[in-house]
């Protein structure tokens, strides 16, 4: 099992330091995001259609709502930090940035020696921190972020329209997803809700999103499992049924192919001043 080392978070967005040693299966985020292997074997990654390499002094970068999954993942154990971006951070960084410019141009890149030593040093300071969240923790999270971004984000003159629609019905359809995400509606009925043939909404929703509507509510749930964590003391098995999951093995079973590790091993790193009076066993069943 993989184990979460450390979380920080705040405006920037989060970052998460962890030990990983098993691969995560498909899913996608709301937010753009890298990850920088610090130490370890090689990861392959698929990001999209294409085929990423995470390695010693290189990162992944997947873009919101971009399906990433890693495939593969080498002999032994790799630490690898989580860059996780907040959308109104990006907006300050990049005033005016049209929502149909593709971030970040390339799924894999070579990272520089002065980007791999801010990587190295924000690590250590996550460690080493006895309070998490303090402005000098922040400052290295903004200051590799910026790096990060800037060096490897949208170049202004390229603002060729994707291939992706915008449709008015697939929009009303999230909203449905994220008004349900309690009690999830079926695919059928969320369809025929907004007007179309299953196989239709199926269609123009991949056209849309670039994401299946399982894909894009398990993105949803995962967001929000990730939120409630960190911001939540309450018990995990009401969290579970928050984002959807009838029985809490179901979730923790879904958050580990997802992530890679346990809820409870995420909320302890991410708040490890909250009280554990609440947790609940959150192993996985087979």
């Amino acid at each position: 099992m993989s184990r979460v080392l450390a979380v920080t978070q705040g405006h920037i967005g989060r970052a998460c330091l962890l030990d990983k040693v098993r691969p995560a299966g498909a899913h996608a985020h709301p937010v753009h995001h890298a990850m920088i292997e610090l130490d370890g074997p090689c990861h392959e990654y698929q990001v999209g259609e294409a085929s990423a390499v995470l390695a010693p002094r290189r990162a992944v970068l997947v873009n919101s709502h971009e399906l990433h999954a890693n495939l593969s993942v080498g002999q032994g154990k790799s630490t690898i930090l989580m860059l996780y971006f907040s959308p109104l951070w990006i907006e300050e960084q990049f005033p005016g940035l049209p929502a149909y410019v593709r971030f970040f141009r390339h799924g894999s890149v070579q990272l520089g020696a002065d980007t791999v030593e801010l990587a190295q040093h924000l690590a250590r300071r996550m460690l080493e921190a006895a309070e998490i969240n303090t402005a000098d923790v922040q400052a290295l999270f903004g200051e590799l972020a910026e790096h990060l971004c800037h060096q490897y984000g949208p170049t202004y003159p390229n603002r060729e329209r994707p291939a992706r629609s915008n449709d008015y019905r697939i929009r009303r359809a999230i909203a449905l997803m994220q008004e349900h995400l309690e009690e999830p509606l079926p695919t059928q009925e969320i369809a025929a809700r907004v007007g179309l043939s299953r196989s239709r909404f199926f269609e123009l929703f991949t056209a849309c999103t670039g994401l299946s509507p399982k894909h894009y509510v398990n993105m949803l749930r995962l967001h929000a499992a990730v939120e409630y964590l960190a911001d939540d003391p309450g018990p995990i098995a009401e969290l579970s049924q928050r984002c959807g999951f009838g029985a809490q093995s179901h979730f923790s079973k879904f958050f580990v192919d997802q992530q890679g590790f346990t809820p409870r091993d995420y909320r302890r790193a991410a708040v490890p001043a909250l009280p554990r009076q609440h947790g609940q066993a959150d192993a996985v069943h087979p």
